[in-house]
């Protein structure tokens, strides 16, 4: 299949006579047995110790994203875990006895809706938490150490969002704040003037999809740029003349969708790039032929859960 880009030149895809299996029983036990890792006494183990709530967040997300249930008395041991995280300024860490972090805050709520546990947390010095980051320009930081960037104002209105309390916050001001990061190739940075990133995109669309503002830009002019992230190989690249990666699948993907673009780029020769690179023993990796992990894995499993929302097969029936 060919698209082209921007300047009307011709881009071929490389696509498959048959498309590749998808190991879905494989995918569930590589899922399931991470919380029994071989690594658990190696340096690696608690090199990713401050990853917990993260890595929780993705790999239940990712059972989810083909149907698999977790077994409820894992789901207890799961939310008493994930209330230990909380501290007392109300927000999570990404462990217990860690610092809260926005985004850990995010994921932890983001992992208990799974489960319709939200009342199990102090919801109220959570969200205390979320609106004491927001600062004068509408940027939030990431926690008391003053980082700032477009992830983070995601983070906050997605919290909020989801928990009805976005009337806690200066939403146009936050919004505001967002479209100062929209760069002159219509697409977005992670702070005014930064280089644009498609994960940045998808924090930044899906900030402003939330708070009702995606006629605030040109989604013609940003569908144009994350077209052209798409390779020959049916994958995306983060930013121009970088090699495809899975987890670019979702950040792409999803904010095509979020502006209703998506077939401006090959959806087929996306998920053949998804496929081709899953171990045949569960996981999938960043490309074809590399080392499987669980953020590529969950990021993989999303984008083709919304390829193939309309026709769900893929995801539930395929060995």
């Amino acid at each position: 299949m060919c698209i082209r880009d921007r300047h009307g030149d011709t881009i071929q895809m490389e696509t498959a006579n048959q498309q590749p299996d998808f190991y879905r029983q494989a995918h569930t036990k590589y899922l399931l047995e991470l919380d029994s890792s071989k690594d658990i006494d190696t340096i690696g183990f608690f090199l990713t110790e401050h990853l917990r709530v993260a890595g929780g967040y993705w790999c239940l997300n990712a059972l989810a994203c083909i149907g698999q249930e977790v077994p409820q008395q894992k789901v207890n041991e799961l939310i008493s875990w994930l209330k230990s995280c909380q501290n007392d300024d109300g927000g999570f860490g990404g462990n217990a006895k860690h610092d809260s972090h926005i985004t850990c805050t995010h994921y932890a709520l983001l992992t208990l809706s799974l489960f319709d546990a939200i009342q199990e947390i102090n919801l109220d010095k959570a969200v205390d938490y979320i609106v004491s980051l927001q600062n004068e320009d509408g940027s939030f930081r990431g926690d008391i150490w003053g980082e700032v960037d477009t992830r983070f104002s995601y983070c906050a209105l997605s919290f909020l969002k989801l928990v009805n309390r976005l009337d806690r916050i200066n939403v146009d001001k936050a919004c505001e704040y967002v479209l100062r990061c929209r760069n002159f190739d219509g697409s977005f940075g992670g702070v005014p003037d930064a280089e644009s990133h498609s994960a940045y995109v998808f924090c930044c669309v899906g900030a402003l999809a939330i708070a009702g503002k995606l006629d605030q830009f040109d989604v013609n002019e940003l569908a144009m740029w994350l077209g052209e992230r798409q390779t020959s190989k049916g994958g995306f690249n983060g930013r121009p003349e970088k090699l495809p990666d899975v987890c670019y699948s979702w950040w792409i993907y999803s904010s095509l969708c979020m502006i209703n673009r998506q077939d401006w780029i090959d959806n087929q020769a996306l998920e053949t790039f998804i496929l081709n690179c899953q171990d045949v023993e569960g996981g999938i990796a960043d490309r074809p032929g590399n080392e499987v992990d669980v953020f590529h894995t969950f990021f993989g499993l999303a984008a083709l859960s919304l390829i193939d929302k309309d026709s769900s097969c893929l995801l539930y029936t395929s060995d």
